[in-house]
């Protein structure tokens, strides 16, 4: 593919040696993993995969690994320094969303903000399904997305551990089915809330191709505004324009290659919300599964190209400046 076509990868975690450090003094269950990582592994599973440009971030479970509120923030802090830097070295190859504290920190979180959009000229950010047992719609965030919602920014959401789905089996660890329900939860809970609309200047990239959200959108759209409309308040959404908020995000495509998702989220989200993602290197060797049926899929040229760079070059045009 030639490097003006290639794609852009707005699901691509890091796992960096001091954030290793933490994660090894914690007690993790056994099928929590954290592979191997290197900027040299990214740039060969970008080469090997025709991706110009990889958008960085930090997965579950983020910093607050580090325990204390001042740990979490000097993690964090230590994090953007580090993928800032990553992006100068590599022009071009990379791009970041920056990490955030605990949104119940709202000092901690807001100078973050301030720090990620005004010194280091970050591309975005990255928030988690849930924080302290709240979804990101509760009122409690609300600064939070107003601060966001002043940079125009776009905000990259991914599964976290769920508060309500204790561990109960090793057979179903919560990446399995927890996690995209979470992201379901987190977006419903959004556009319900009103909080999607509040602060619309925000572009909202969902993880895995929305998770369980395209398959469920309408049952959330018909019950909230019937035998629930009492759940909702004077801020919330009515009739069609539930669904037009929930069809309002934007879906990475990180582990939903397969046929099954694609007719179905082709149909349903807007043709310019859809951006390739591959969840390296979590992903593991279902990237190379779900990589494969992606390319395999009956697409159109053009359709094909705006998912796997166009939508991209829209949501971030500060990337044309390295197209050749």
């Amino acid at each position: 593919m030639a490097a003006t076509l290639g794609k852009v990868d707005v699901h691509h975690h890091i796992v960096p040696d001091f954030y290793r450090e933490v994660l090894a003094d914690l007690n993790l269950p056994a099928n929590i993993l954290f592979p191997e990582w290197s900027p040299e592994a990214s740039l060969a599973f970008m080469d090997k995969h025709q991706i110009d440009t990889a958008i960085l971030s930090l997965s579950a479970p983020g910093a607050t690994v580090a325990g204390a509120q001042d740990s979490i923030r000097a993690l964090v802090r230590q994090w953007n320094e580090y993928a800032f830097e990553l992006r100068a070295a590599y022009p071009g190859r990379f791009g970041f969303f920056a990490a955030l504290p605990e949104l119940v920190d709202y000092e901690g979180a807001v100078a973050e903000i301030k720090h990620a959009f005004d010194d280091l000229k970050a591309d975005g950010v990255t928030l988690f399904t849930s924080y302290g047992g709240q979804y990101l719609g509760a009122k409690t965030f609300e600064p939070i997305w107003a601060e966001l919602d002043k940079y125009h920014a776009v905000v990259h959401i991914h599964p976290i551990h769920s508060f309500s789905a204790p561990f109960t089996t090793p057979f179903l660890p919560q990446p399995l089915i927890d996690y995209p329900q979470e992201t379901a939860r987190a977006a419903s809970d959004l556009v319900l809330s009103g909080r999607k609309r509040q602060f619309a200047k925000c572009k909202i990239i969902l993880a895995h191709a929305g998770g369980t959200l395209p398959y469920l959108a309408d049952r959330i759209s018909t019950l909230a505004q019937t035998i629930f409309a009492g759940i909702l308040d004077e801020k919330s959404p009515r009739n069609t324009d539930i669904m037009e908020d929930l069809r309002s995000f934007y879906f990475d495509l990180a582990l939903g290659g397969s046929a099954t998702v694609l007719d179905l989220l082709l149909k349903w989200a807007p043709p310019g919300h859809i951006l390739y993602g591959s969840d390296f290197p979590f992903a593991g060797g279902a990237s190379e599964h779900f990589n494969s049926s992606l390319e395999a899929y009956e697409m159109h040229d053009h359709a094909r190209y705006m998912c796997y760079r166009g939508n991209a070059l829209e949501l971030f045009p500060q990337l044309r400046l390295h197209d050749n």
